[in-house]
């Protein structure tokens, strides 16, 4: 046998295991990719129902004029932890870009905030709770467009 033809065989058999290796990597980029994307959508929605959730919890607790003010200010105490508020936020901010995590914070404090507006004793109409209410609703969407620009396929 010429020794050419050896070396064009074994130069062949480089370049079609090279190219399945290239193949075969792409692919695998590609599904990690999609897993860790699908990943981040659920964790996203997860920190967004548990962040309406409470913030449902805390509105009503404002509506509530006919309870009592300690147990309004208990009943939006309490959302935070019932819904796992901090649990999810900090699943996300593993998960998430730097900025969605920033945003995702500032989301949990105007909660916060809005919940401390009601454990003070204001009820739905009064002008601090609508303030803190809307503010709450800016840094929801905020973090809703942030995690939409994340969940965007490169």
């Amino acid at each position: 046998m010429e020794w050419t033809a050896l070396v064009a065989t074994l130069v062949g058999a480089l370049i079609g295991v090279g190219s399945t290796l290239a193949t075969d990597r792409a692919r695998w980029r590609r599904e990690t990719g999609e897993r860790d994307r699908e990943t981040l959508r659920t964790v996203s929605a997860q920190f967004l129902e548990a962040l309406t959730e409470a913030r449902d919890t805390i509105s009503d607790a404002s509506r509530s004029g006919h309870l009592p003010a300690d147990e309004r200010a208990e009943l939006a105490r309490a959302a935070t932890l019932t819904h796992g508020v901090h649990a999810k936020q900090y699943q996300l901010e593993l998960l998430a870009a730097p900025e969605v995590g920033r945003i995702a914070r500032d989301a949990s404090y105007r909660l916060l905030l809005y919940r401390d507006v009601v454990v003070a004793g204001h009820l739905r109409d009064d002008p601090e709770c609508a303030e803190a209410r809307r503010a709450f609703r800016e840094a929801r969407q905020s973090l809703m467009t942030a995690m939409r620009t994340a969940l965007t396929r490169p």
